[in-house]
């Protein structure tokens, strides 16, 4: 696995999933898709706080998320989640196609405790119901 792939955090490991060409603003999206298709042929290392992801976010101020007053922290929380439930933590170096096998393990989950409330829950949606429909055993 190549270290030099885009740095990730915990979260995106799961929605990174559900990208489907939606974001923010162009250069958001394009930044997904360059990130996504990295992460597929480099692999990527697992990093706590703003990656390469966040790095093309309009929301992204002096090194923090600014969508909402608490927003860092509540990222934080969905990232020590998501990382918990994938048996993964910072520093880590990651395949990006292991991952993708392992997110419909633990999506039940994750859908129950991370995404109510989130304002991409409503784009995912269909595509959670897809891979939830045939549970994997674990």
């Amino acid at each position: 696995m190549n270290a030099r792939g885009p740095r990730i955090r915990g979260h995106h490991l799961i929605c990174l999933q559900f990208f489907h060409g939606e974001g923010y603003a162009p250069a958001y999206v394009r930044n997904l898709f360059d990130v996504i298709r990295r992460l597929t042929e480099e692999g990527g290392r697992i990093v706590t706080g703003p990656d390469d992801v966040c790095a093309a976010c309009p929301s992204l101020v002096d090194g923090r998320c600014s969508r909402e007053p608490e927003g860092e922290e509540e990222i934080r929380i969905l990232d020590s989640l998501a990382l918990e439930l994938l048996g993964l933590k910072a520093g880590d170096d990651f395949d990006y196609g292991e991952v993708s096998v392992w997110v419909p393990r633990i999506l039940d989950r994750w859908h129950m405790l991370a995404c109510d409330g989130c304002e991409w829950e409503a784009n995912c949606r269909p595509l959670i119901s897809l891979n939830t429909r045939f549970p994997i055993e674990q």
